[in-house]
């Protein structure tokens, strides 16, 4: 799993997720959209918090992207943050949802080491 420092903001590719979760990137994708309606038209007081109404930022958590496959073709993906990823496996149970998190969670705190000791992550073995 690779972690990508996208403009100060952790992340990583869509179809990595979709491989880690044992699903199909369309499918992960449709989830996604999905996810991004409803923190669209949430705000946060209505989910309990006080104080002004903002909306939840989808961007915070799936950020929009784009890859080219074998054929040239530009198809879509997302680069998914941290967020996001707890947002997936929060969905996730058993077997997968725990080797998810556990990638994902490792993925990231080796970016974040990374970037506080100027070195460069390390990749593990898949």
């Amino acid at each position: 799993m690779t972690v990508k420092n996208i403009h100060g903001q952790q992340a990583i590719d869509s179809r990595e997720v979709a491989e880690m979760v044992e699903k199909k990137h369309a499918h992960l994708l449709r989830d996604i959209s999905g996810y991004i309606k409803i923190m669209e038209k949430s705000t946060e007081s209505k989910i309990g918090f006080s104080g002004t109404e903002r909306k939840i930022a989808p961007s915070d958590f799936f950020i929009p992207s784009a890859y080219k496959d074998s054929t040239g073709r530009e198809l879509p993906c997302y680069l998914i943050t941290k967020k996001g990823c707890d947002m997936i496996a929060n969905k996730l149970t058993g077997e997968k949802g725990i080797l998810f998190t556990a990638a994902y969670v490792t993925a990231f705190e080796g970016m974040q080491e990374a970037l506080s000791t100027g070195r460069p992550p390390e990749v593990s073995p898949q």
